[in-house]
């Protein structure tokens, strides 16, 4: 594990390098780097979770035609894999930040034309907590130690320019009138699809409807799609309790409007969030509660079996 970790700072240490640099190449680099950093912190505690300590959960296993597991060496399982194997140890740190990087880095490589330099200053500013918490709560490390004095200042002075910025843009949502508790408004989820800023704000800071924000990056002054935008950070925003809702065969708390086909349809509350439709709560034949799954355009009342019952009549 020490080799791991080693890598981990090391490639750390050269992102933000890269970071201070600053020239088109290096900011893409600093971003490869510092994200394939935060992969290797993770990879580090999973090989302490491992059983003795034998760093055998970082590897691919391959289960053989007579049922026994046999483990792949040299082959280290993906970021998604280890997350998961993590949870399953328990550990299930806010992924953010990682899955966040992960998502700008695949970006910058494919979409975007260039790297913008403020934008890289955000990923590399939500990296901190997360470095915190891989090292020092579940490795016992205090990361300050292991980190030269001007990488540690670097990341502390991303972490403060981000906090900063995203403050002013999240004070814009304050009003916001927002009918489900079990999933958050997701407000430090959206970005940019212009420039991939999570800098976003509503123009209006006293409009309370969430179907009636006007959205703007306050990095490039783009003004985001509010459908596409809403849509993609509710996924981001539940894509944990999802995971654990279908692992332990719950329900998930987002699914597909049948009415915009959107997925934006809020399960504990049985509505759309961006087109208002509407599911009845019970059935109006056996008082059974409905589902989405149970909606049928026909019978909309009706729960699936009374739906088809009905349907036979008719």
């Amino acid at each position: 594990m020490d080799k791991l970790l080693a890598n981990a700072i090391d490639s750390i240490e050269v992102g933000m390098e890269d970071f201070r640099e600053g020239s088109e190449r290096r900011l893409v680099s600093s971003v490869r780097n510092v994200y394939a950093g935060l992969l290797l912190l993770g990879k580090a505690v999973l090989w302490q979770e491992s059983p003795n300590g034998d760093g055998s959960l970082i590897y691919y296993t391959k289960t053989n035609k007579d049922g026994t597991v046999a483990v792949r060496a040299g082959i280290t399982v993906n970021v998604k894999d280890m997350q998961d194997r993590l949870a399953d140890q328990g550990i299930i740190p806010d992924w953010a930040p990682l899955n966040a990087i992960q998502t700008y880095r695949n970006d910058i490589e494919h979409l975007y034309s260039t790297a913008d330099p403020n934008v890289v200053k955000e990923q590399l500013g939500r990296t901190l907590p997360l470095i915190q918490t891989l090292m020092g709560d579940h490795l016992g490390i205090d990361p300050q130690t292991k980190f030269s004095e001007q990488c540690w200042q670097a990341l502390l002075e991303t972490k403060d320019f981000f906090e900063a910025m995203q403050a002013a843009c999240l004070l814009t949502f304050d009003d916001i009138e927002w009918e489900s508790e079990e999933v958050p408004f997701p407000r430090t989820d959206m970005h940019c699809s212009d420039c991939g800023s999570q800098l976003i704000a509503q123009r209006d800071p006293g409009q309370p409807n969430p179907q009636h924000m006007h959205l703007i990056c306050r990095n490039c002054g783009e003004e985001p799609d509010l459908e596409d935008t809403l849509e993609a950070a509710l996924i981001e925003t539940t894509q944990a309790d999802s995971y654990l809702a279908v692992k332990d065969g719950g329900r998930a708390p987002l699914d597909t409007c049948p009415e915009c086909t959107r997925e934006t349809f809020i399960v504990d509350i049985g509505k759309c969030v961006l087109c208002d439709f509407e599911i009845e709560a019970k059935c109006a034949i056996c008082g059974e509660r409905l589902d989405v799954t149970d909606y049928s355009p026909e019978y909309p009342g009706l729960c699936s079996y009374h739906a088809h019952v009905v349907s036979k009549d008719d």
